[in-house]
């Protein structure tokens, strides 16, 4: 599977040290300049690649920037560029736009729980990973949401 992300995602999931993650449930991971710029000096795995979004994609983006930031909005269309099978976003109108514009969306919880499936990570750690991300990270989820991503950690079974 081939991913474009966003900088939270990564920023995320190097707190948790699980940013091989990443790498071990995609095939091919992109990210364009803007967020290459916003992750600045954090050591990220070496199998994510940078790529220039196109000249039209990037008027797309200076037309856009408003309530959405750069880096988001160039995954967008890094994603459409090169035909991603997801894009990697946290925010949620980044979601949403994402969504309109015909994308697969995941978010770093997506990641963690797409892991889980695929055995490469414990229940516990989902389950570990999820609380420090929305007690000592700052992401945030509602506890409805929360409860339904414990729901679907405990439940899911091989």
């Amino acid at each position: 599977m081939k991913l474009v992300s966003n900088a939270s995602p990564i920023i995320f999931l190097s707190k948790l040290n699980a940013a091989n993650l990443l790498t071990d449930c995609f095939e091919s991971i992109f990210i364009p300049e803007a967020v290459q710029s916003e992750l600045g000096n954090l050591a990220i795995p070496s199998s994510i690649q940078t790529q220039n979004i196109s000249p039209s994609g990037q008027h797309f983006v200076e037309g856009a920037i408003g309530r959405l930031h750069q880096g988001e909005l160039e995954a967008m269309v890094l994603a459409m560029e090169i035909k991603a099978d997801y894009v990697l976003l946290d925010d949620l109108l980044a979601r949403r736009k994402a969504h309109r514009l015909g994308l697969q969306v995941m978010g770093t919880i997506g990641v963690i729980l797409l892991a889980h499936r695929q055995n490469r990570i414990t229940e516990k750690n989902a389950l570990d990973w999820l609380d420090q991300l929305v007690h000592h990270h700052g992401l945030y989820l509602s506890a409805e949401m929360i409860m339904r991503i414990k729901n679907d950690i405990l439940n899911y079974r091989v």
